[in-house]
């Protein structure tokens, strides 16, 4: 015997060791190797991501403290500009000469003080931050924009004992920047200011000093929206070393002291502290002053940014990681589905007896195995119909005896009381029945008008058996009656209507005929108010009807509901047919599905 040749599957491509834990199925072990490669392929991407990001968001946040720590000594010099301008500004108002000069009438002075006051009020009103004083030597006095340090006798009051008086008395400059200027009297807290010297023109001796200053927690909005807001702190450092402002003394103090600057600047470093942080240090220098800016930023920040960012790039390769499964799961299932969907035909195929095709295109191998095994079913399935037919060509040629005995007694009744009438007509519509089940040519289609002329007929001679006990109801439209359908289909329900409803029933029996086209499908009901089936026998007759095809023996309940069935799902597939409906004491609802079909869409 020759033998077989083996065929291996996706297992060739996964190291022997590795077999025994691949799942069981072609679906589970491609699902199984494209995961892996994908996972393996996502956590090496995301890991690079991660390791690039660092370096470039340390870079970032260096370059990032640079351009804000530039930025912050831009807005200082504007500060201090606007400072330079408010002393020079008010030193050539005329009414601020003329109280410094003392050039003043003693009628004249209340003019002079009041112009004064008004400008240097005004000058606070377009500067809320900014503070002006006019220190006037010689009569002992300082003009205020707040009116809490306008100070009368202030040598007097130890006004002049502070260092930045001294400090503006020791300078020879015309102009001086201060960073502990203390106002008179509304506050103890040190502000930054601006001071100019004013001197006789003539004399060349002092007359006084024209100051601006502004609040120091006022350069706290040099911070806002910067790297070193929250997590460090910024240095104003003037030549000699002073610290000129500080805005975190708590934590610069632990960080960096001050003598130390220097060498961290021309290092680049990164500072260590006493609080166990490392710093990044940026350092520039104000146009203005001189003076040198130096800013801070926790490395810890730097390291916060990191760890979200990892954070976010852990949750993306997580995320990725479950979309790539289920891409997985979906391509493995894809790509298995045709196969798994043949197998279960196959699997069912003995119970529903080749009934229905498999509905798959698929242009590789499994499409030709699928197309092949369709071929298959259609001939096993001719072979069924044309069975089927041969079953129903026998039923055709046969007339209930029953219902023949029964006709015979009518029209022998007729006749005995002489109704001549009525006994042509009966024989008339016995011969229709018998011409319609002939069948001459030998079609299995016939009109909708047709089929229902010969339950009409049968009807008819049912109803001179019956008489008033019977009431018979068309209602179809006359689309439905332009299609066509499968002969024999109405009368065998009509028959068993009448069989298990009338006959079995006392009092009046009611049969409603319905037909009309819902949802493109022709629907014919038959409707009676017999006495209805019991809830078993209901379950046992749809089981019974809607089961497997095959030979229907003689005698099992319902044969005519069952035929009926077999032939449509035969002729149109599964959805179309019969469903039975039935409350006992209440009658029985039987409806049939069929497409909508005409003459030149006739079935073959």
């Amino acid at each position: 015997m020759k033998a077989v040749k083996s065929v291996r599957g996706f297992d060739r491509f996964v190291p022997r060791p590795f077999r025994r834990f691949l799942p069981r199925g072609m679906s589970g072990r491609l699902f199984a190797i494209i995961s892996a490669i994908g996972v393996v392929l996502v956590v090496s991407l995301g890991l690079i991501v991660a390791s690039v990001s660092a370096s470039l968001l340390f870079t970032e946040t260096r370059t990032l403290l640079d351009s804000q720590t530039q930025q912050a000594a831009n807005a200082f010099d504007q500060y201090i500009q606007i400072l330079d301008d408010t002393v020079m500004t008010a030193s050539r108002q005329s009414s601020i000469q003329s109280l410094m000069n003392g050039n003043y009438t003693e009628f004249g002075s209340y003019i002079v003080y009041r112009d004064a006051y008004a400008y240097l009020k005004n000058v606070h009103a377009s500067y809320d931050w900014v503070n002006l004083y006019v220190v006037v030597e010689g009569r002992d006095y300082i003009m205020s924009s707040t009116p809490a340090d306008v100070t009368g006798r202030f040598r007097s009051k130890s006004v002049a004992d502070r260092n930045w008086f001294r400090t503006l008395e020791r300078e020879t400059g015309t102009t001086t920047f201060l960073f502990d200027f203390i106002p008179p009297v509304s506050t103890t807290e040190e502000q930054l200011a601006f001071a100019l010297k004013v001197r006789n023109l003539y004399s060349w001796e002092t007359i006084g000093y024209i100051v601006a200053s502004i609040d120091k927690s006022v350069l706290q909005e040099l911070l806002k929206g910067t790297g070193f807001e929250n997590g460090g702190f910024m240095l104003i450092l003037d030549e000699s070393g002073r610290v000129m402002y500080d805005s975190n003394p708590g934590l610069s103090s632990t960080a960096v002291a001050p003598d130390q600057l220097a060498r961290l600047l021309d290092d680049g470093a990164s500072v260590g502290g006493d609080l166990g942080h490392d710093y990044y240090l940026s350092s520039t220098r104000s146009l203005k002053t001189g003076w040198r800016i130096y800013t801070f930023i926790d490395k810890q920040a730097a390291r916060s940014r990191i760890a979200r960012f990892q954070l976010v790039t852990t949750f993306v390769v997580a995320l990725a990681i479950l979309i790539l499964i289920l891409a997985a799961r979906f391509t493995a299932r894809a790509y298995t589905r045709p196969i798994n969907e043949l197998i279960d035909f196959i699997h069912t195929v003995e119970k529903n007896e080749f009934a229905e095709q498999i509905d798959l295109e698929s242009p590789d191998e499994v499409g030709d195995l699928v197309r092949s095994f369709n071929g298959m079913i259609a001939s096993v399935r001719k072979n069924q119909v044309l069975r089927k037919r041969a079953e129903i060509g026998a039923l055709e040629k046969q007339i209930n005896p029953h219902f023949l005995f029964n006709t015979f007694e009518s029209i022998k009744a007729l006749a005995l009381q002489d109704d001549r009438e009525g006994v042509v007509s009966m024989i008339e519509r016995l011969s229709d029945m018998f011409r319609y089940t002939t069948n001459r040519q030998g079609s299995t289609w016939t009109a909708m008008s047709e089929e229902v002329a010969h339950v009409g007929n049968y009807l008819a001679i049912q109803k001179v058996r019956f008489g008033r006990r019977m009431t018979v109801r068309f209602q179809i439209d006359d689309e439905v009656l332009d299609c066509l359908t499968p002969r024999f289909i109405l009368q065998p329900i009509v028959e068993n209507a009448i069989s298990h409803g009338l006959e079995r029933q006392k009092g009046g029996f009611r049969l409603d005929i319905e037909g009309t086209i819902v949802d493109g499908d022709v629907v014919l009901s038959v409707t009676d108010n017999g006495i209805g089936i019991p809830a078993q026998e209901l379950a046992r007759l749809r089981t019974w009807i809607s089961g497997p095809t095959g030979p229907v023996r003689e005698g099992e309940p319902g044969i005519g509901l069952k035929n009926i069935q077999e032939r449509l799902v035969l002729s149109f597939g599964v959805g179309y047919g019969l469903v039975v409906d039935s409350r006992p004491g209440e009658g029985t609802r039987i409806r049939i599905r069929l497409p909508v079909l005409h003459r030149e869409e006739e079935s073959p």
